[in-house]
C-alpha cells in the first residue's frame, strides 16, 4: 500500500470515528432527532473539509515522494538521469537534496568503475600482445639453437643477442607493471638521498650504450655548473630518465641526436630530454601521460610499448612534488621537461 493511500485512509477512518462518536453522544444527550441529524451533518462536513485541506497540503509531499521513488528505481537499473526537483515541506526538500547528492556520487563512482574496467581490459589486451611477441621470438630462436640449425658462430651470436634483447623487453614490461601496481596502491616510499648528477646520467646512458652505438646516435649532455647533485629517490629518478630516453629513441629516426640538459632555478632542478623525431600534435600532448595512451596506435616493433612509460614517469615526478611536461611540434621533435624540487639535507623527511 502506498504512503499516500495509507495517510488518506487514516484520515478517512478518523473522520468516520469522530462522526460516529459525536453522533452517538448527541443522540444520548439530545432527544431531538432533527438536531442530532443536523449535528452529524455538520460533523461530516467539517471532517470532509479538513480531509480536503489536508490532502491539498500534503499533495506536494506526495508528488515529491513519487518523483524520488521513480528516480530510485532508475538508479537501481543503473540509469542516472539527473537531479530531482521537488517542492513541499522542508523535510522533503532536504531529502531530495541528499538524494541528488547521493545520485551524483553514485554516478561518478560507477563511471570510475567502468573506466577502470575498460582500462584494465585494455591493459591486459595490450600486454598480452606485447608479451606474446618476445616470447615467440625467444622460443623460436632457442629451438633453432637446440636443434643444431645454426652452423656458424656469427649466427649463433646473433641468435643469442636476439634472445637477450627480447628477454630485456619482457623484463621492462614486468618492471612497468610493478611500478603501476605500486603507484595505484600508494605504496611507493621515497628515500631521498644525495644523487650526483653526472654519475646519474652516466648510469642511465650505460643502459642504452649498445642501442646508441647500433643506431649511430650522438647524445649531447650539458650540466650547468651549479648543478652538482640533487636530493631525490635515486631509483625513481633513474626510472623517469630511463623512460624519457627510451621514448626519445623510439620516436626519432636512427642517426639523429638526443640532447640532455640539466639546469637549476630558484626552486627546482630541471632536466630536459630533447629528440628530433616525429613530434607530438597539440591535441595529443594533453593525453600522452594517460595510462595506456600511445601516439602510435599500431603496435609495431619500432614504436612498440605498453603505453605505460610516460604515465609512470609523470606519477613518479609528482610523487617527488615535481612536474613532468612536454614541448613539441610535429616533424620537429619533442622536449620533455622534468622539474624536481630542490631539497636541503636538513629538510629531508
Amino acid at each position: 500500500m502506498k504512503l499516500r493511500t495509507l495517510i488518506l485512509l487514516s484520515y478517512g477512518i478518523g473522520a468516520i470515528i469522530v462522526t460516529v462518536v459525536l453522533g452517538f453522544s448527541a443522540y444520548r444527550m439530545i432527544f431531538n432527532t432533527d438536531l442530532v441529524i443536523f449535528t452529524i451533518l455538520i460533523t461530516l462536513g467539517a471532517s470532509t473539509l479538513a480531509f480536503v485541506i489536508n490532502y491539498l497540503l500534503m499533495r506536494p509531499a506526495f508528488r515529491s515522494i513519487d518523483k524520488l521513488g521513480k528516480e530510485s528505481r532508475k538508479i537501481a537499473k543503473g540509469e542516472f538521469s539527473g537531479k530531482v526537483d521537488v517542492t513541499g515541506p522542508l523535510e522533503t526538500r532536504m531529502l531530495a537534496e541528499d538524494f541528488n547528492e547521493m545520485s551524483a556520487k553514485l554516478d561518478q563512482m560507477f563511471r570510475q568503475i567502468k573506466d577502470g574496467e575498460v582500462a584494465r581490459n585494455e591493459l591486459v589486451a595490450n600486454l598480452s600482445h606485447d608479451i606474446k611477441t618476445p616470447i615467440a621470438s625467444i622460443r623460436s630462436f632457442s629451438e633453432a639453437l637446440l636443434d643444431g640449425m645454426i652452423a656458424t658462430d656469427v649466427e649463433r651470436q646473433q641468435y643469442l643477442r636476439t634472445i637477450q634483447r627480447e628477454t630485456m623487453r619482457l623484463t621492462d614490461l614486468v618492471d612497468e607493471l610493478m611500478d603501476v601496481a605500486a603507484i595505484d596502491k600508494k605504496e611507493p616510499v621515497m628515500e631521498r638521498t644525495r644523487i650526483w648528477l653526472d654519475q646519474l646520467l652516466v648510469d642511465v646512458l650505460e643502459a642504452f650504450d649498445v642501442q646508441l652505438k647500433r643506431e649511430h646516435r650522438d647524445v649531447h649532455v650539458e650540466i650547468a655548473p651549479e648543478c652538482q647533485f640533487v636530493y631525490a629517490d635515486q631509483t625513481f629518478v633513474t626510472r623517469i630518465l630511463y623512460n624519457l630516453l627510451e621514448n626519445a629513441m623510439k620516436f626519432s629516426d636512427v642517426g639523429t641526436s638526443i640532447e640532455i640538459g640539466v639546469a637549476r632555478t630558484e626552486a627546482f632542478t630541471v632536466f630536459r630530454v630533447r629528440d628530433y623525431g616525429q613530434g607530438i600534435s597539440a591535441a595529443e600532448q594533453e593525453r600522452i601521460f594517460e595510462r595506456l595512451y600511445r601516439v602510435e596506435k599500431s603496435r609495431n616493433l619500432a614504436h612498440g610499448g605498453s603505453g605505460l612509460g610516460l604515465h609512470i614517469a609523470k606519477n613518479l615526478a609528482e610523487l617527488h612534488g615535481g612536474t613532468l611536461r612536454v614541448e613539441s611540434a610535429l616533424n620537429v621533435g619533442s622536449t620533455f621537461i622534468l622539474a624536481i624540487p630542490i631539497w636541503k639535507e636538513g629538510e629531508l623527511e
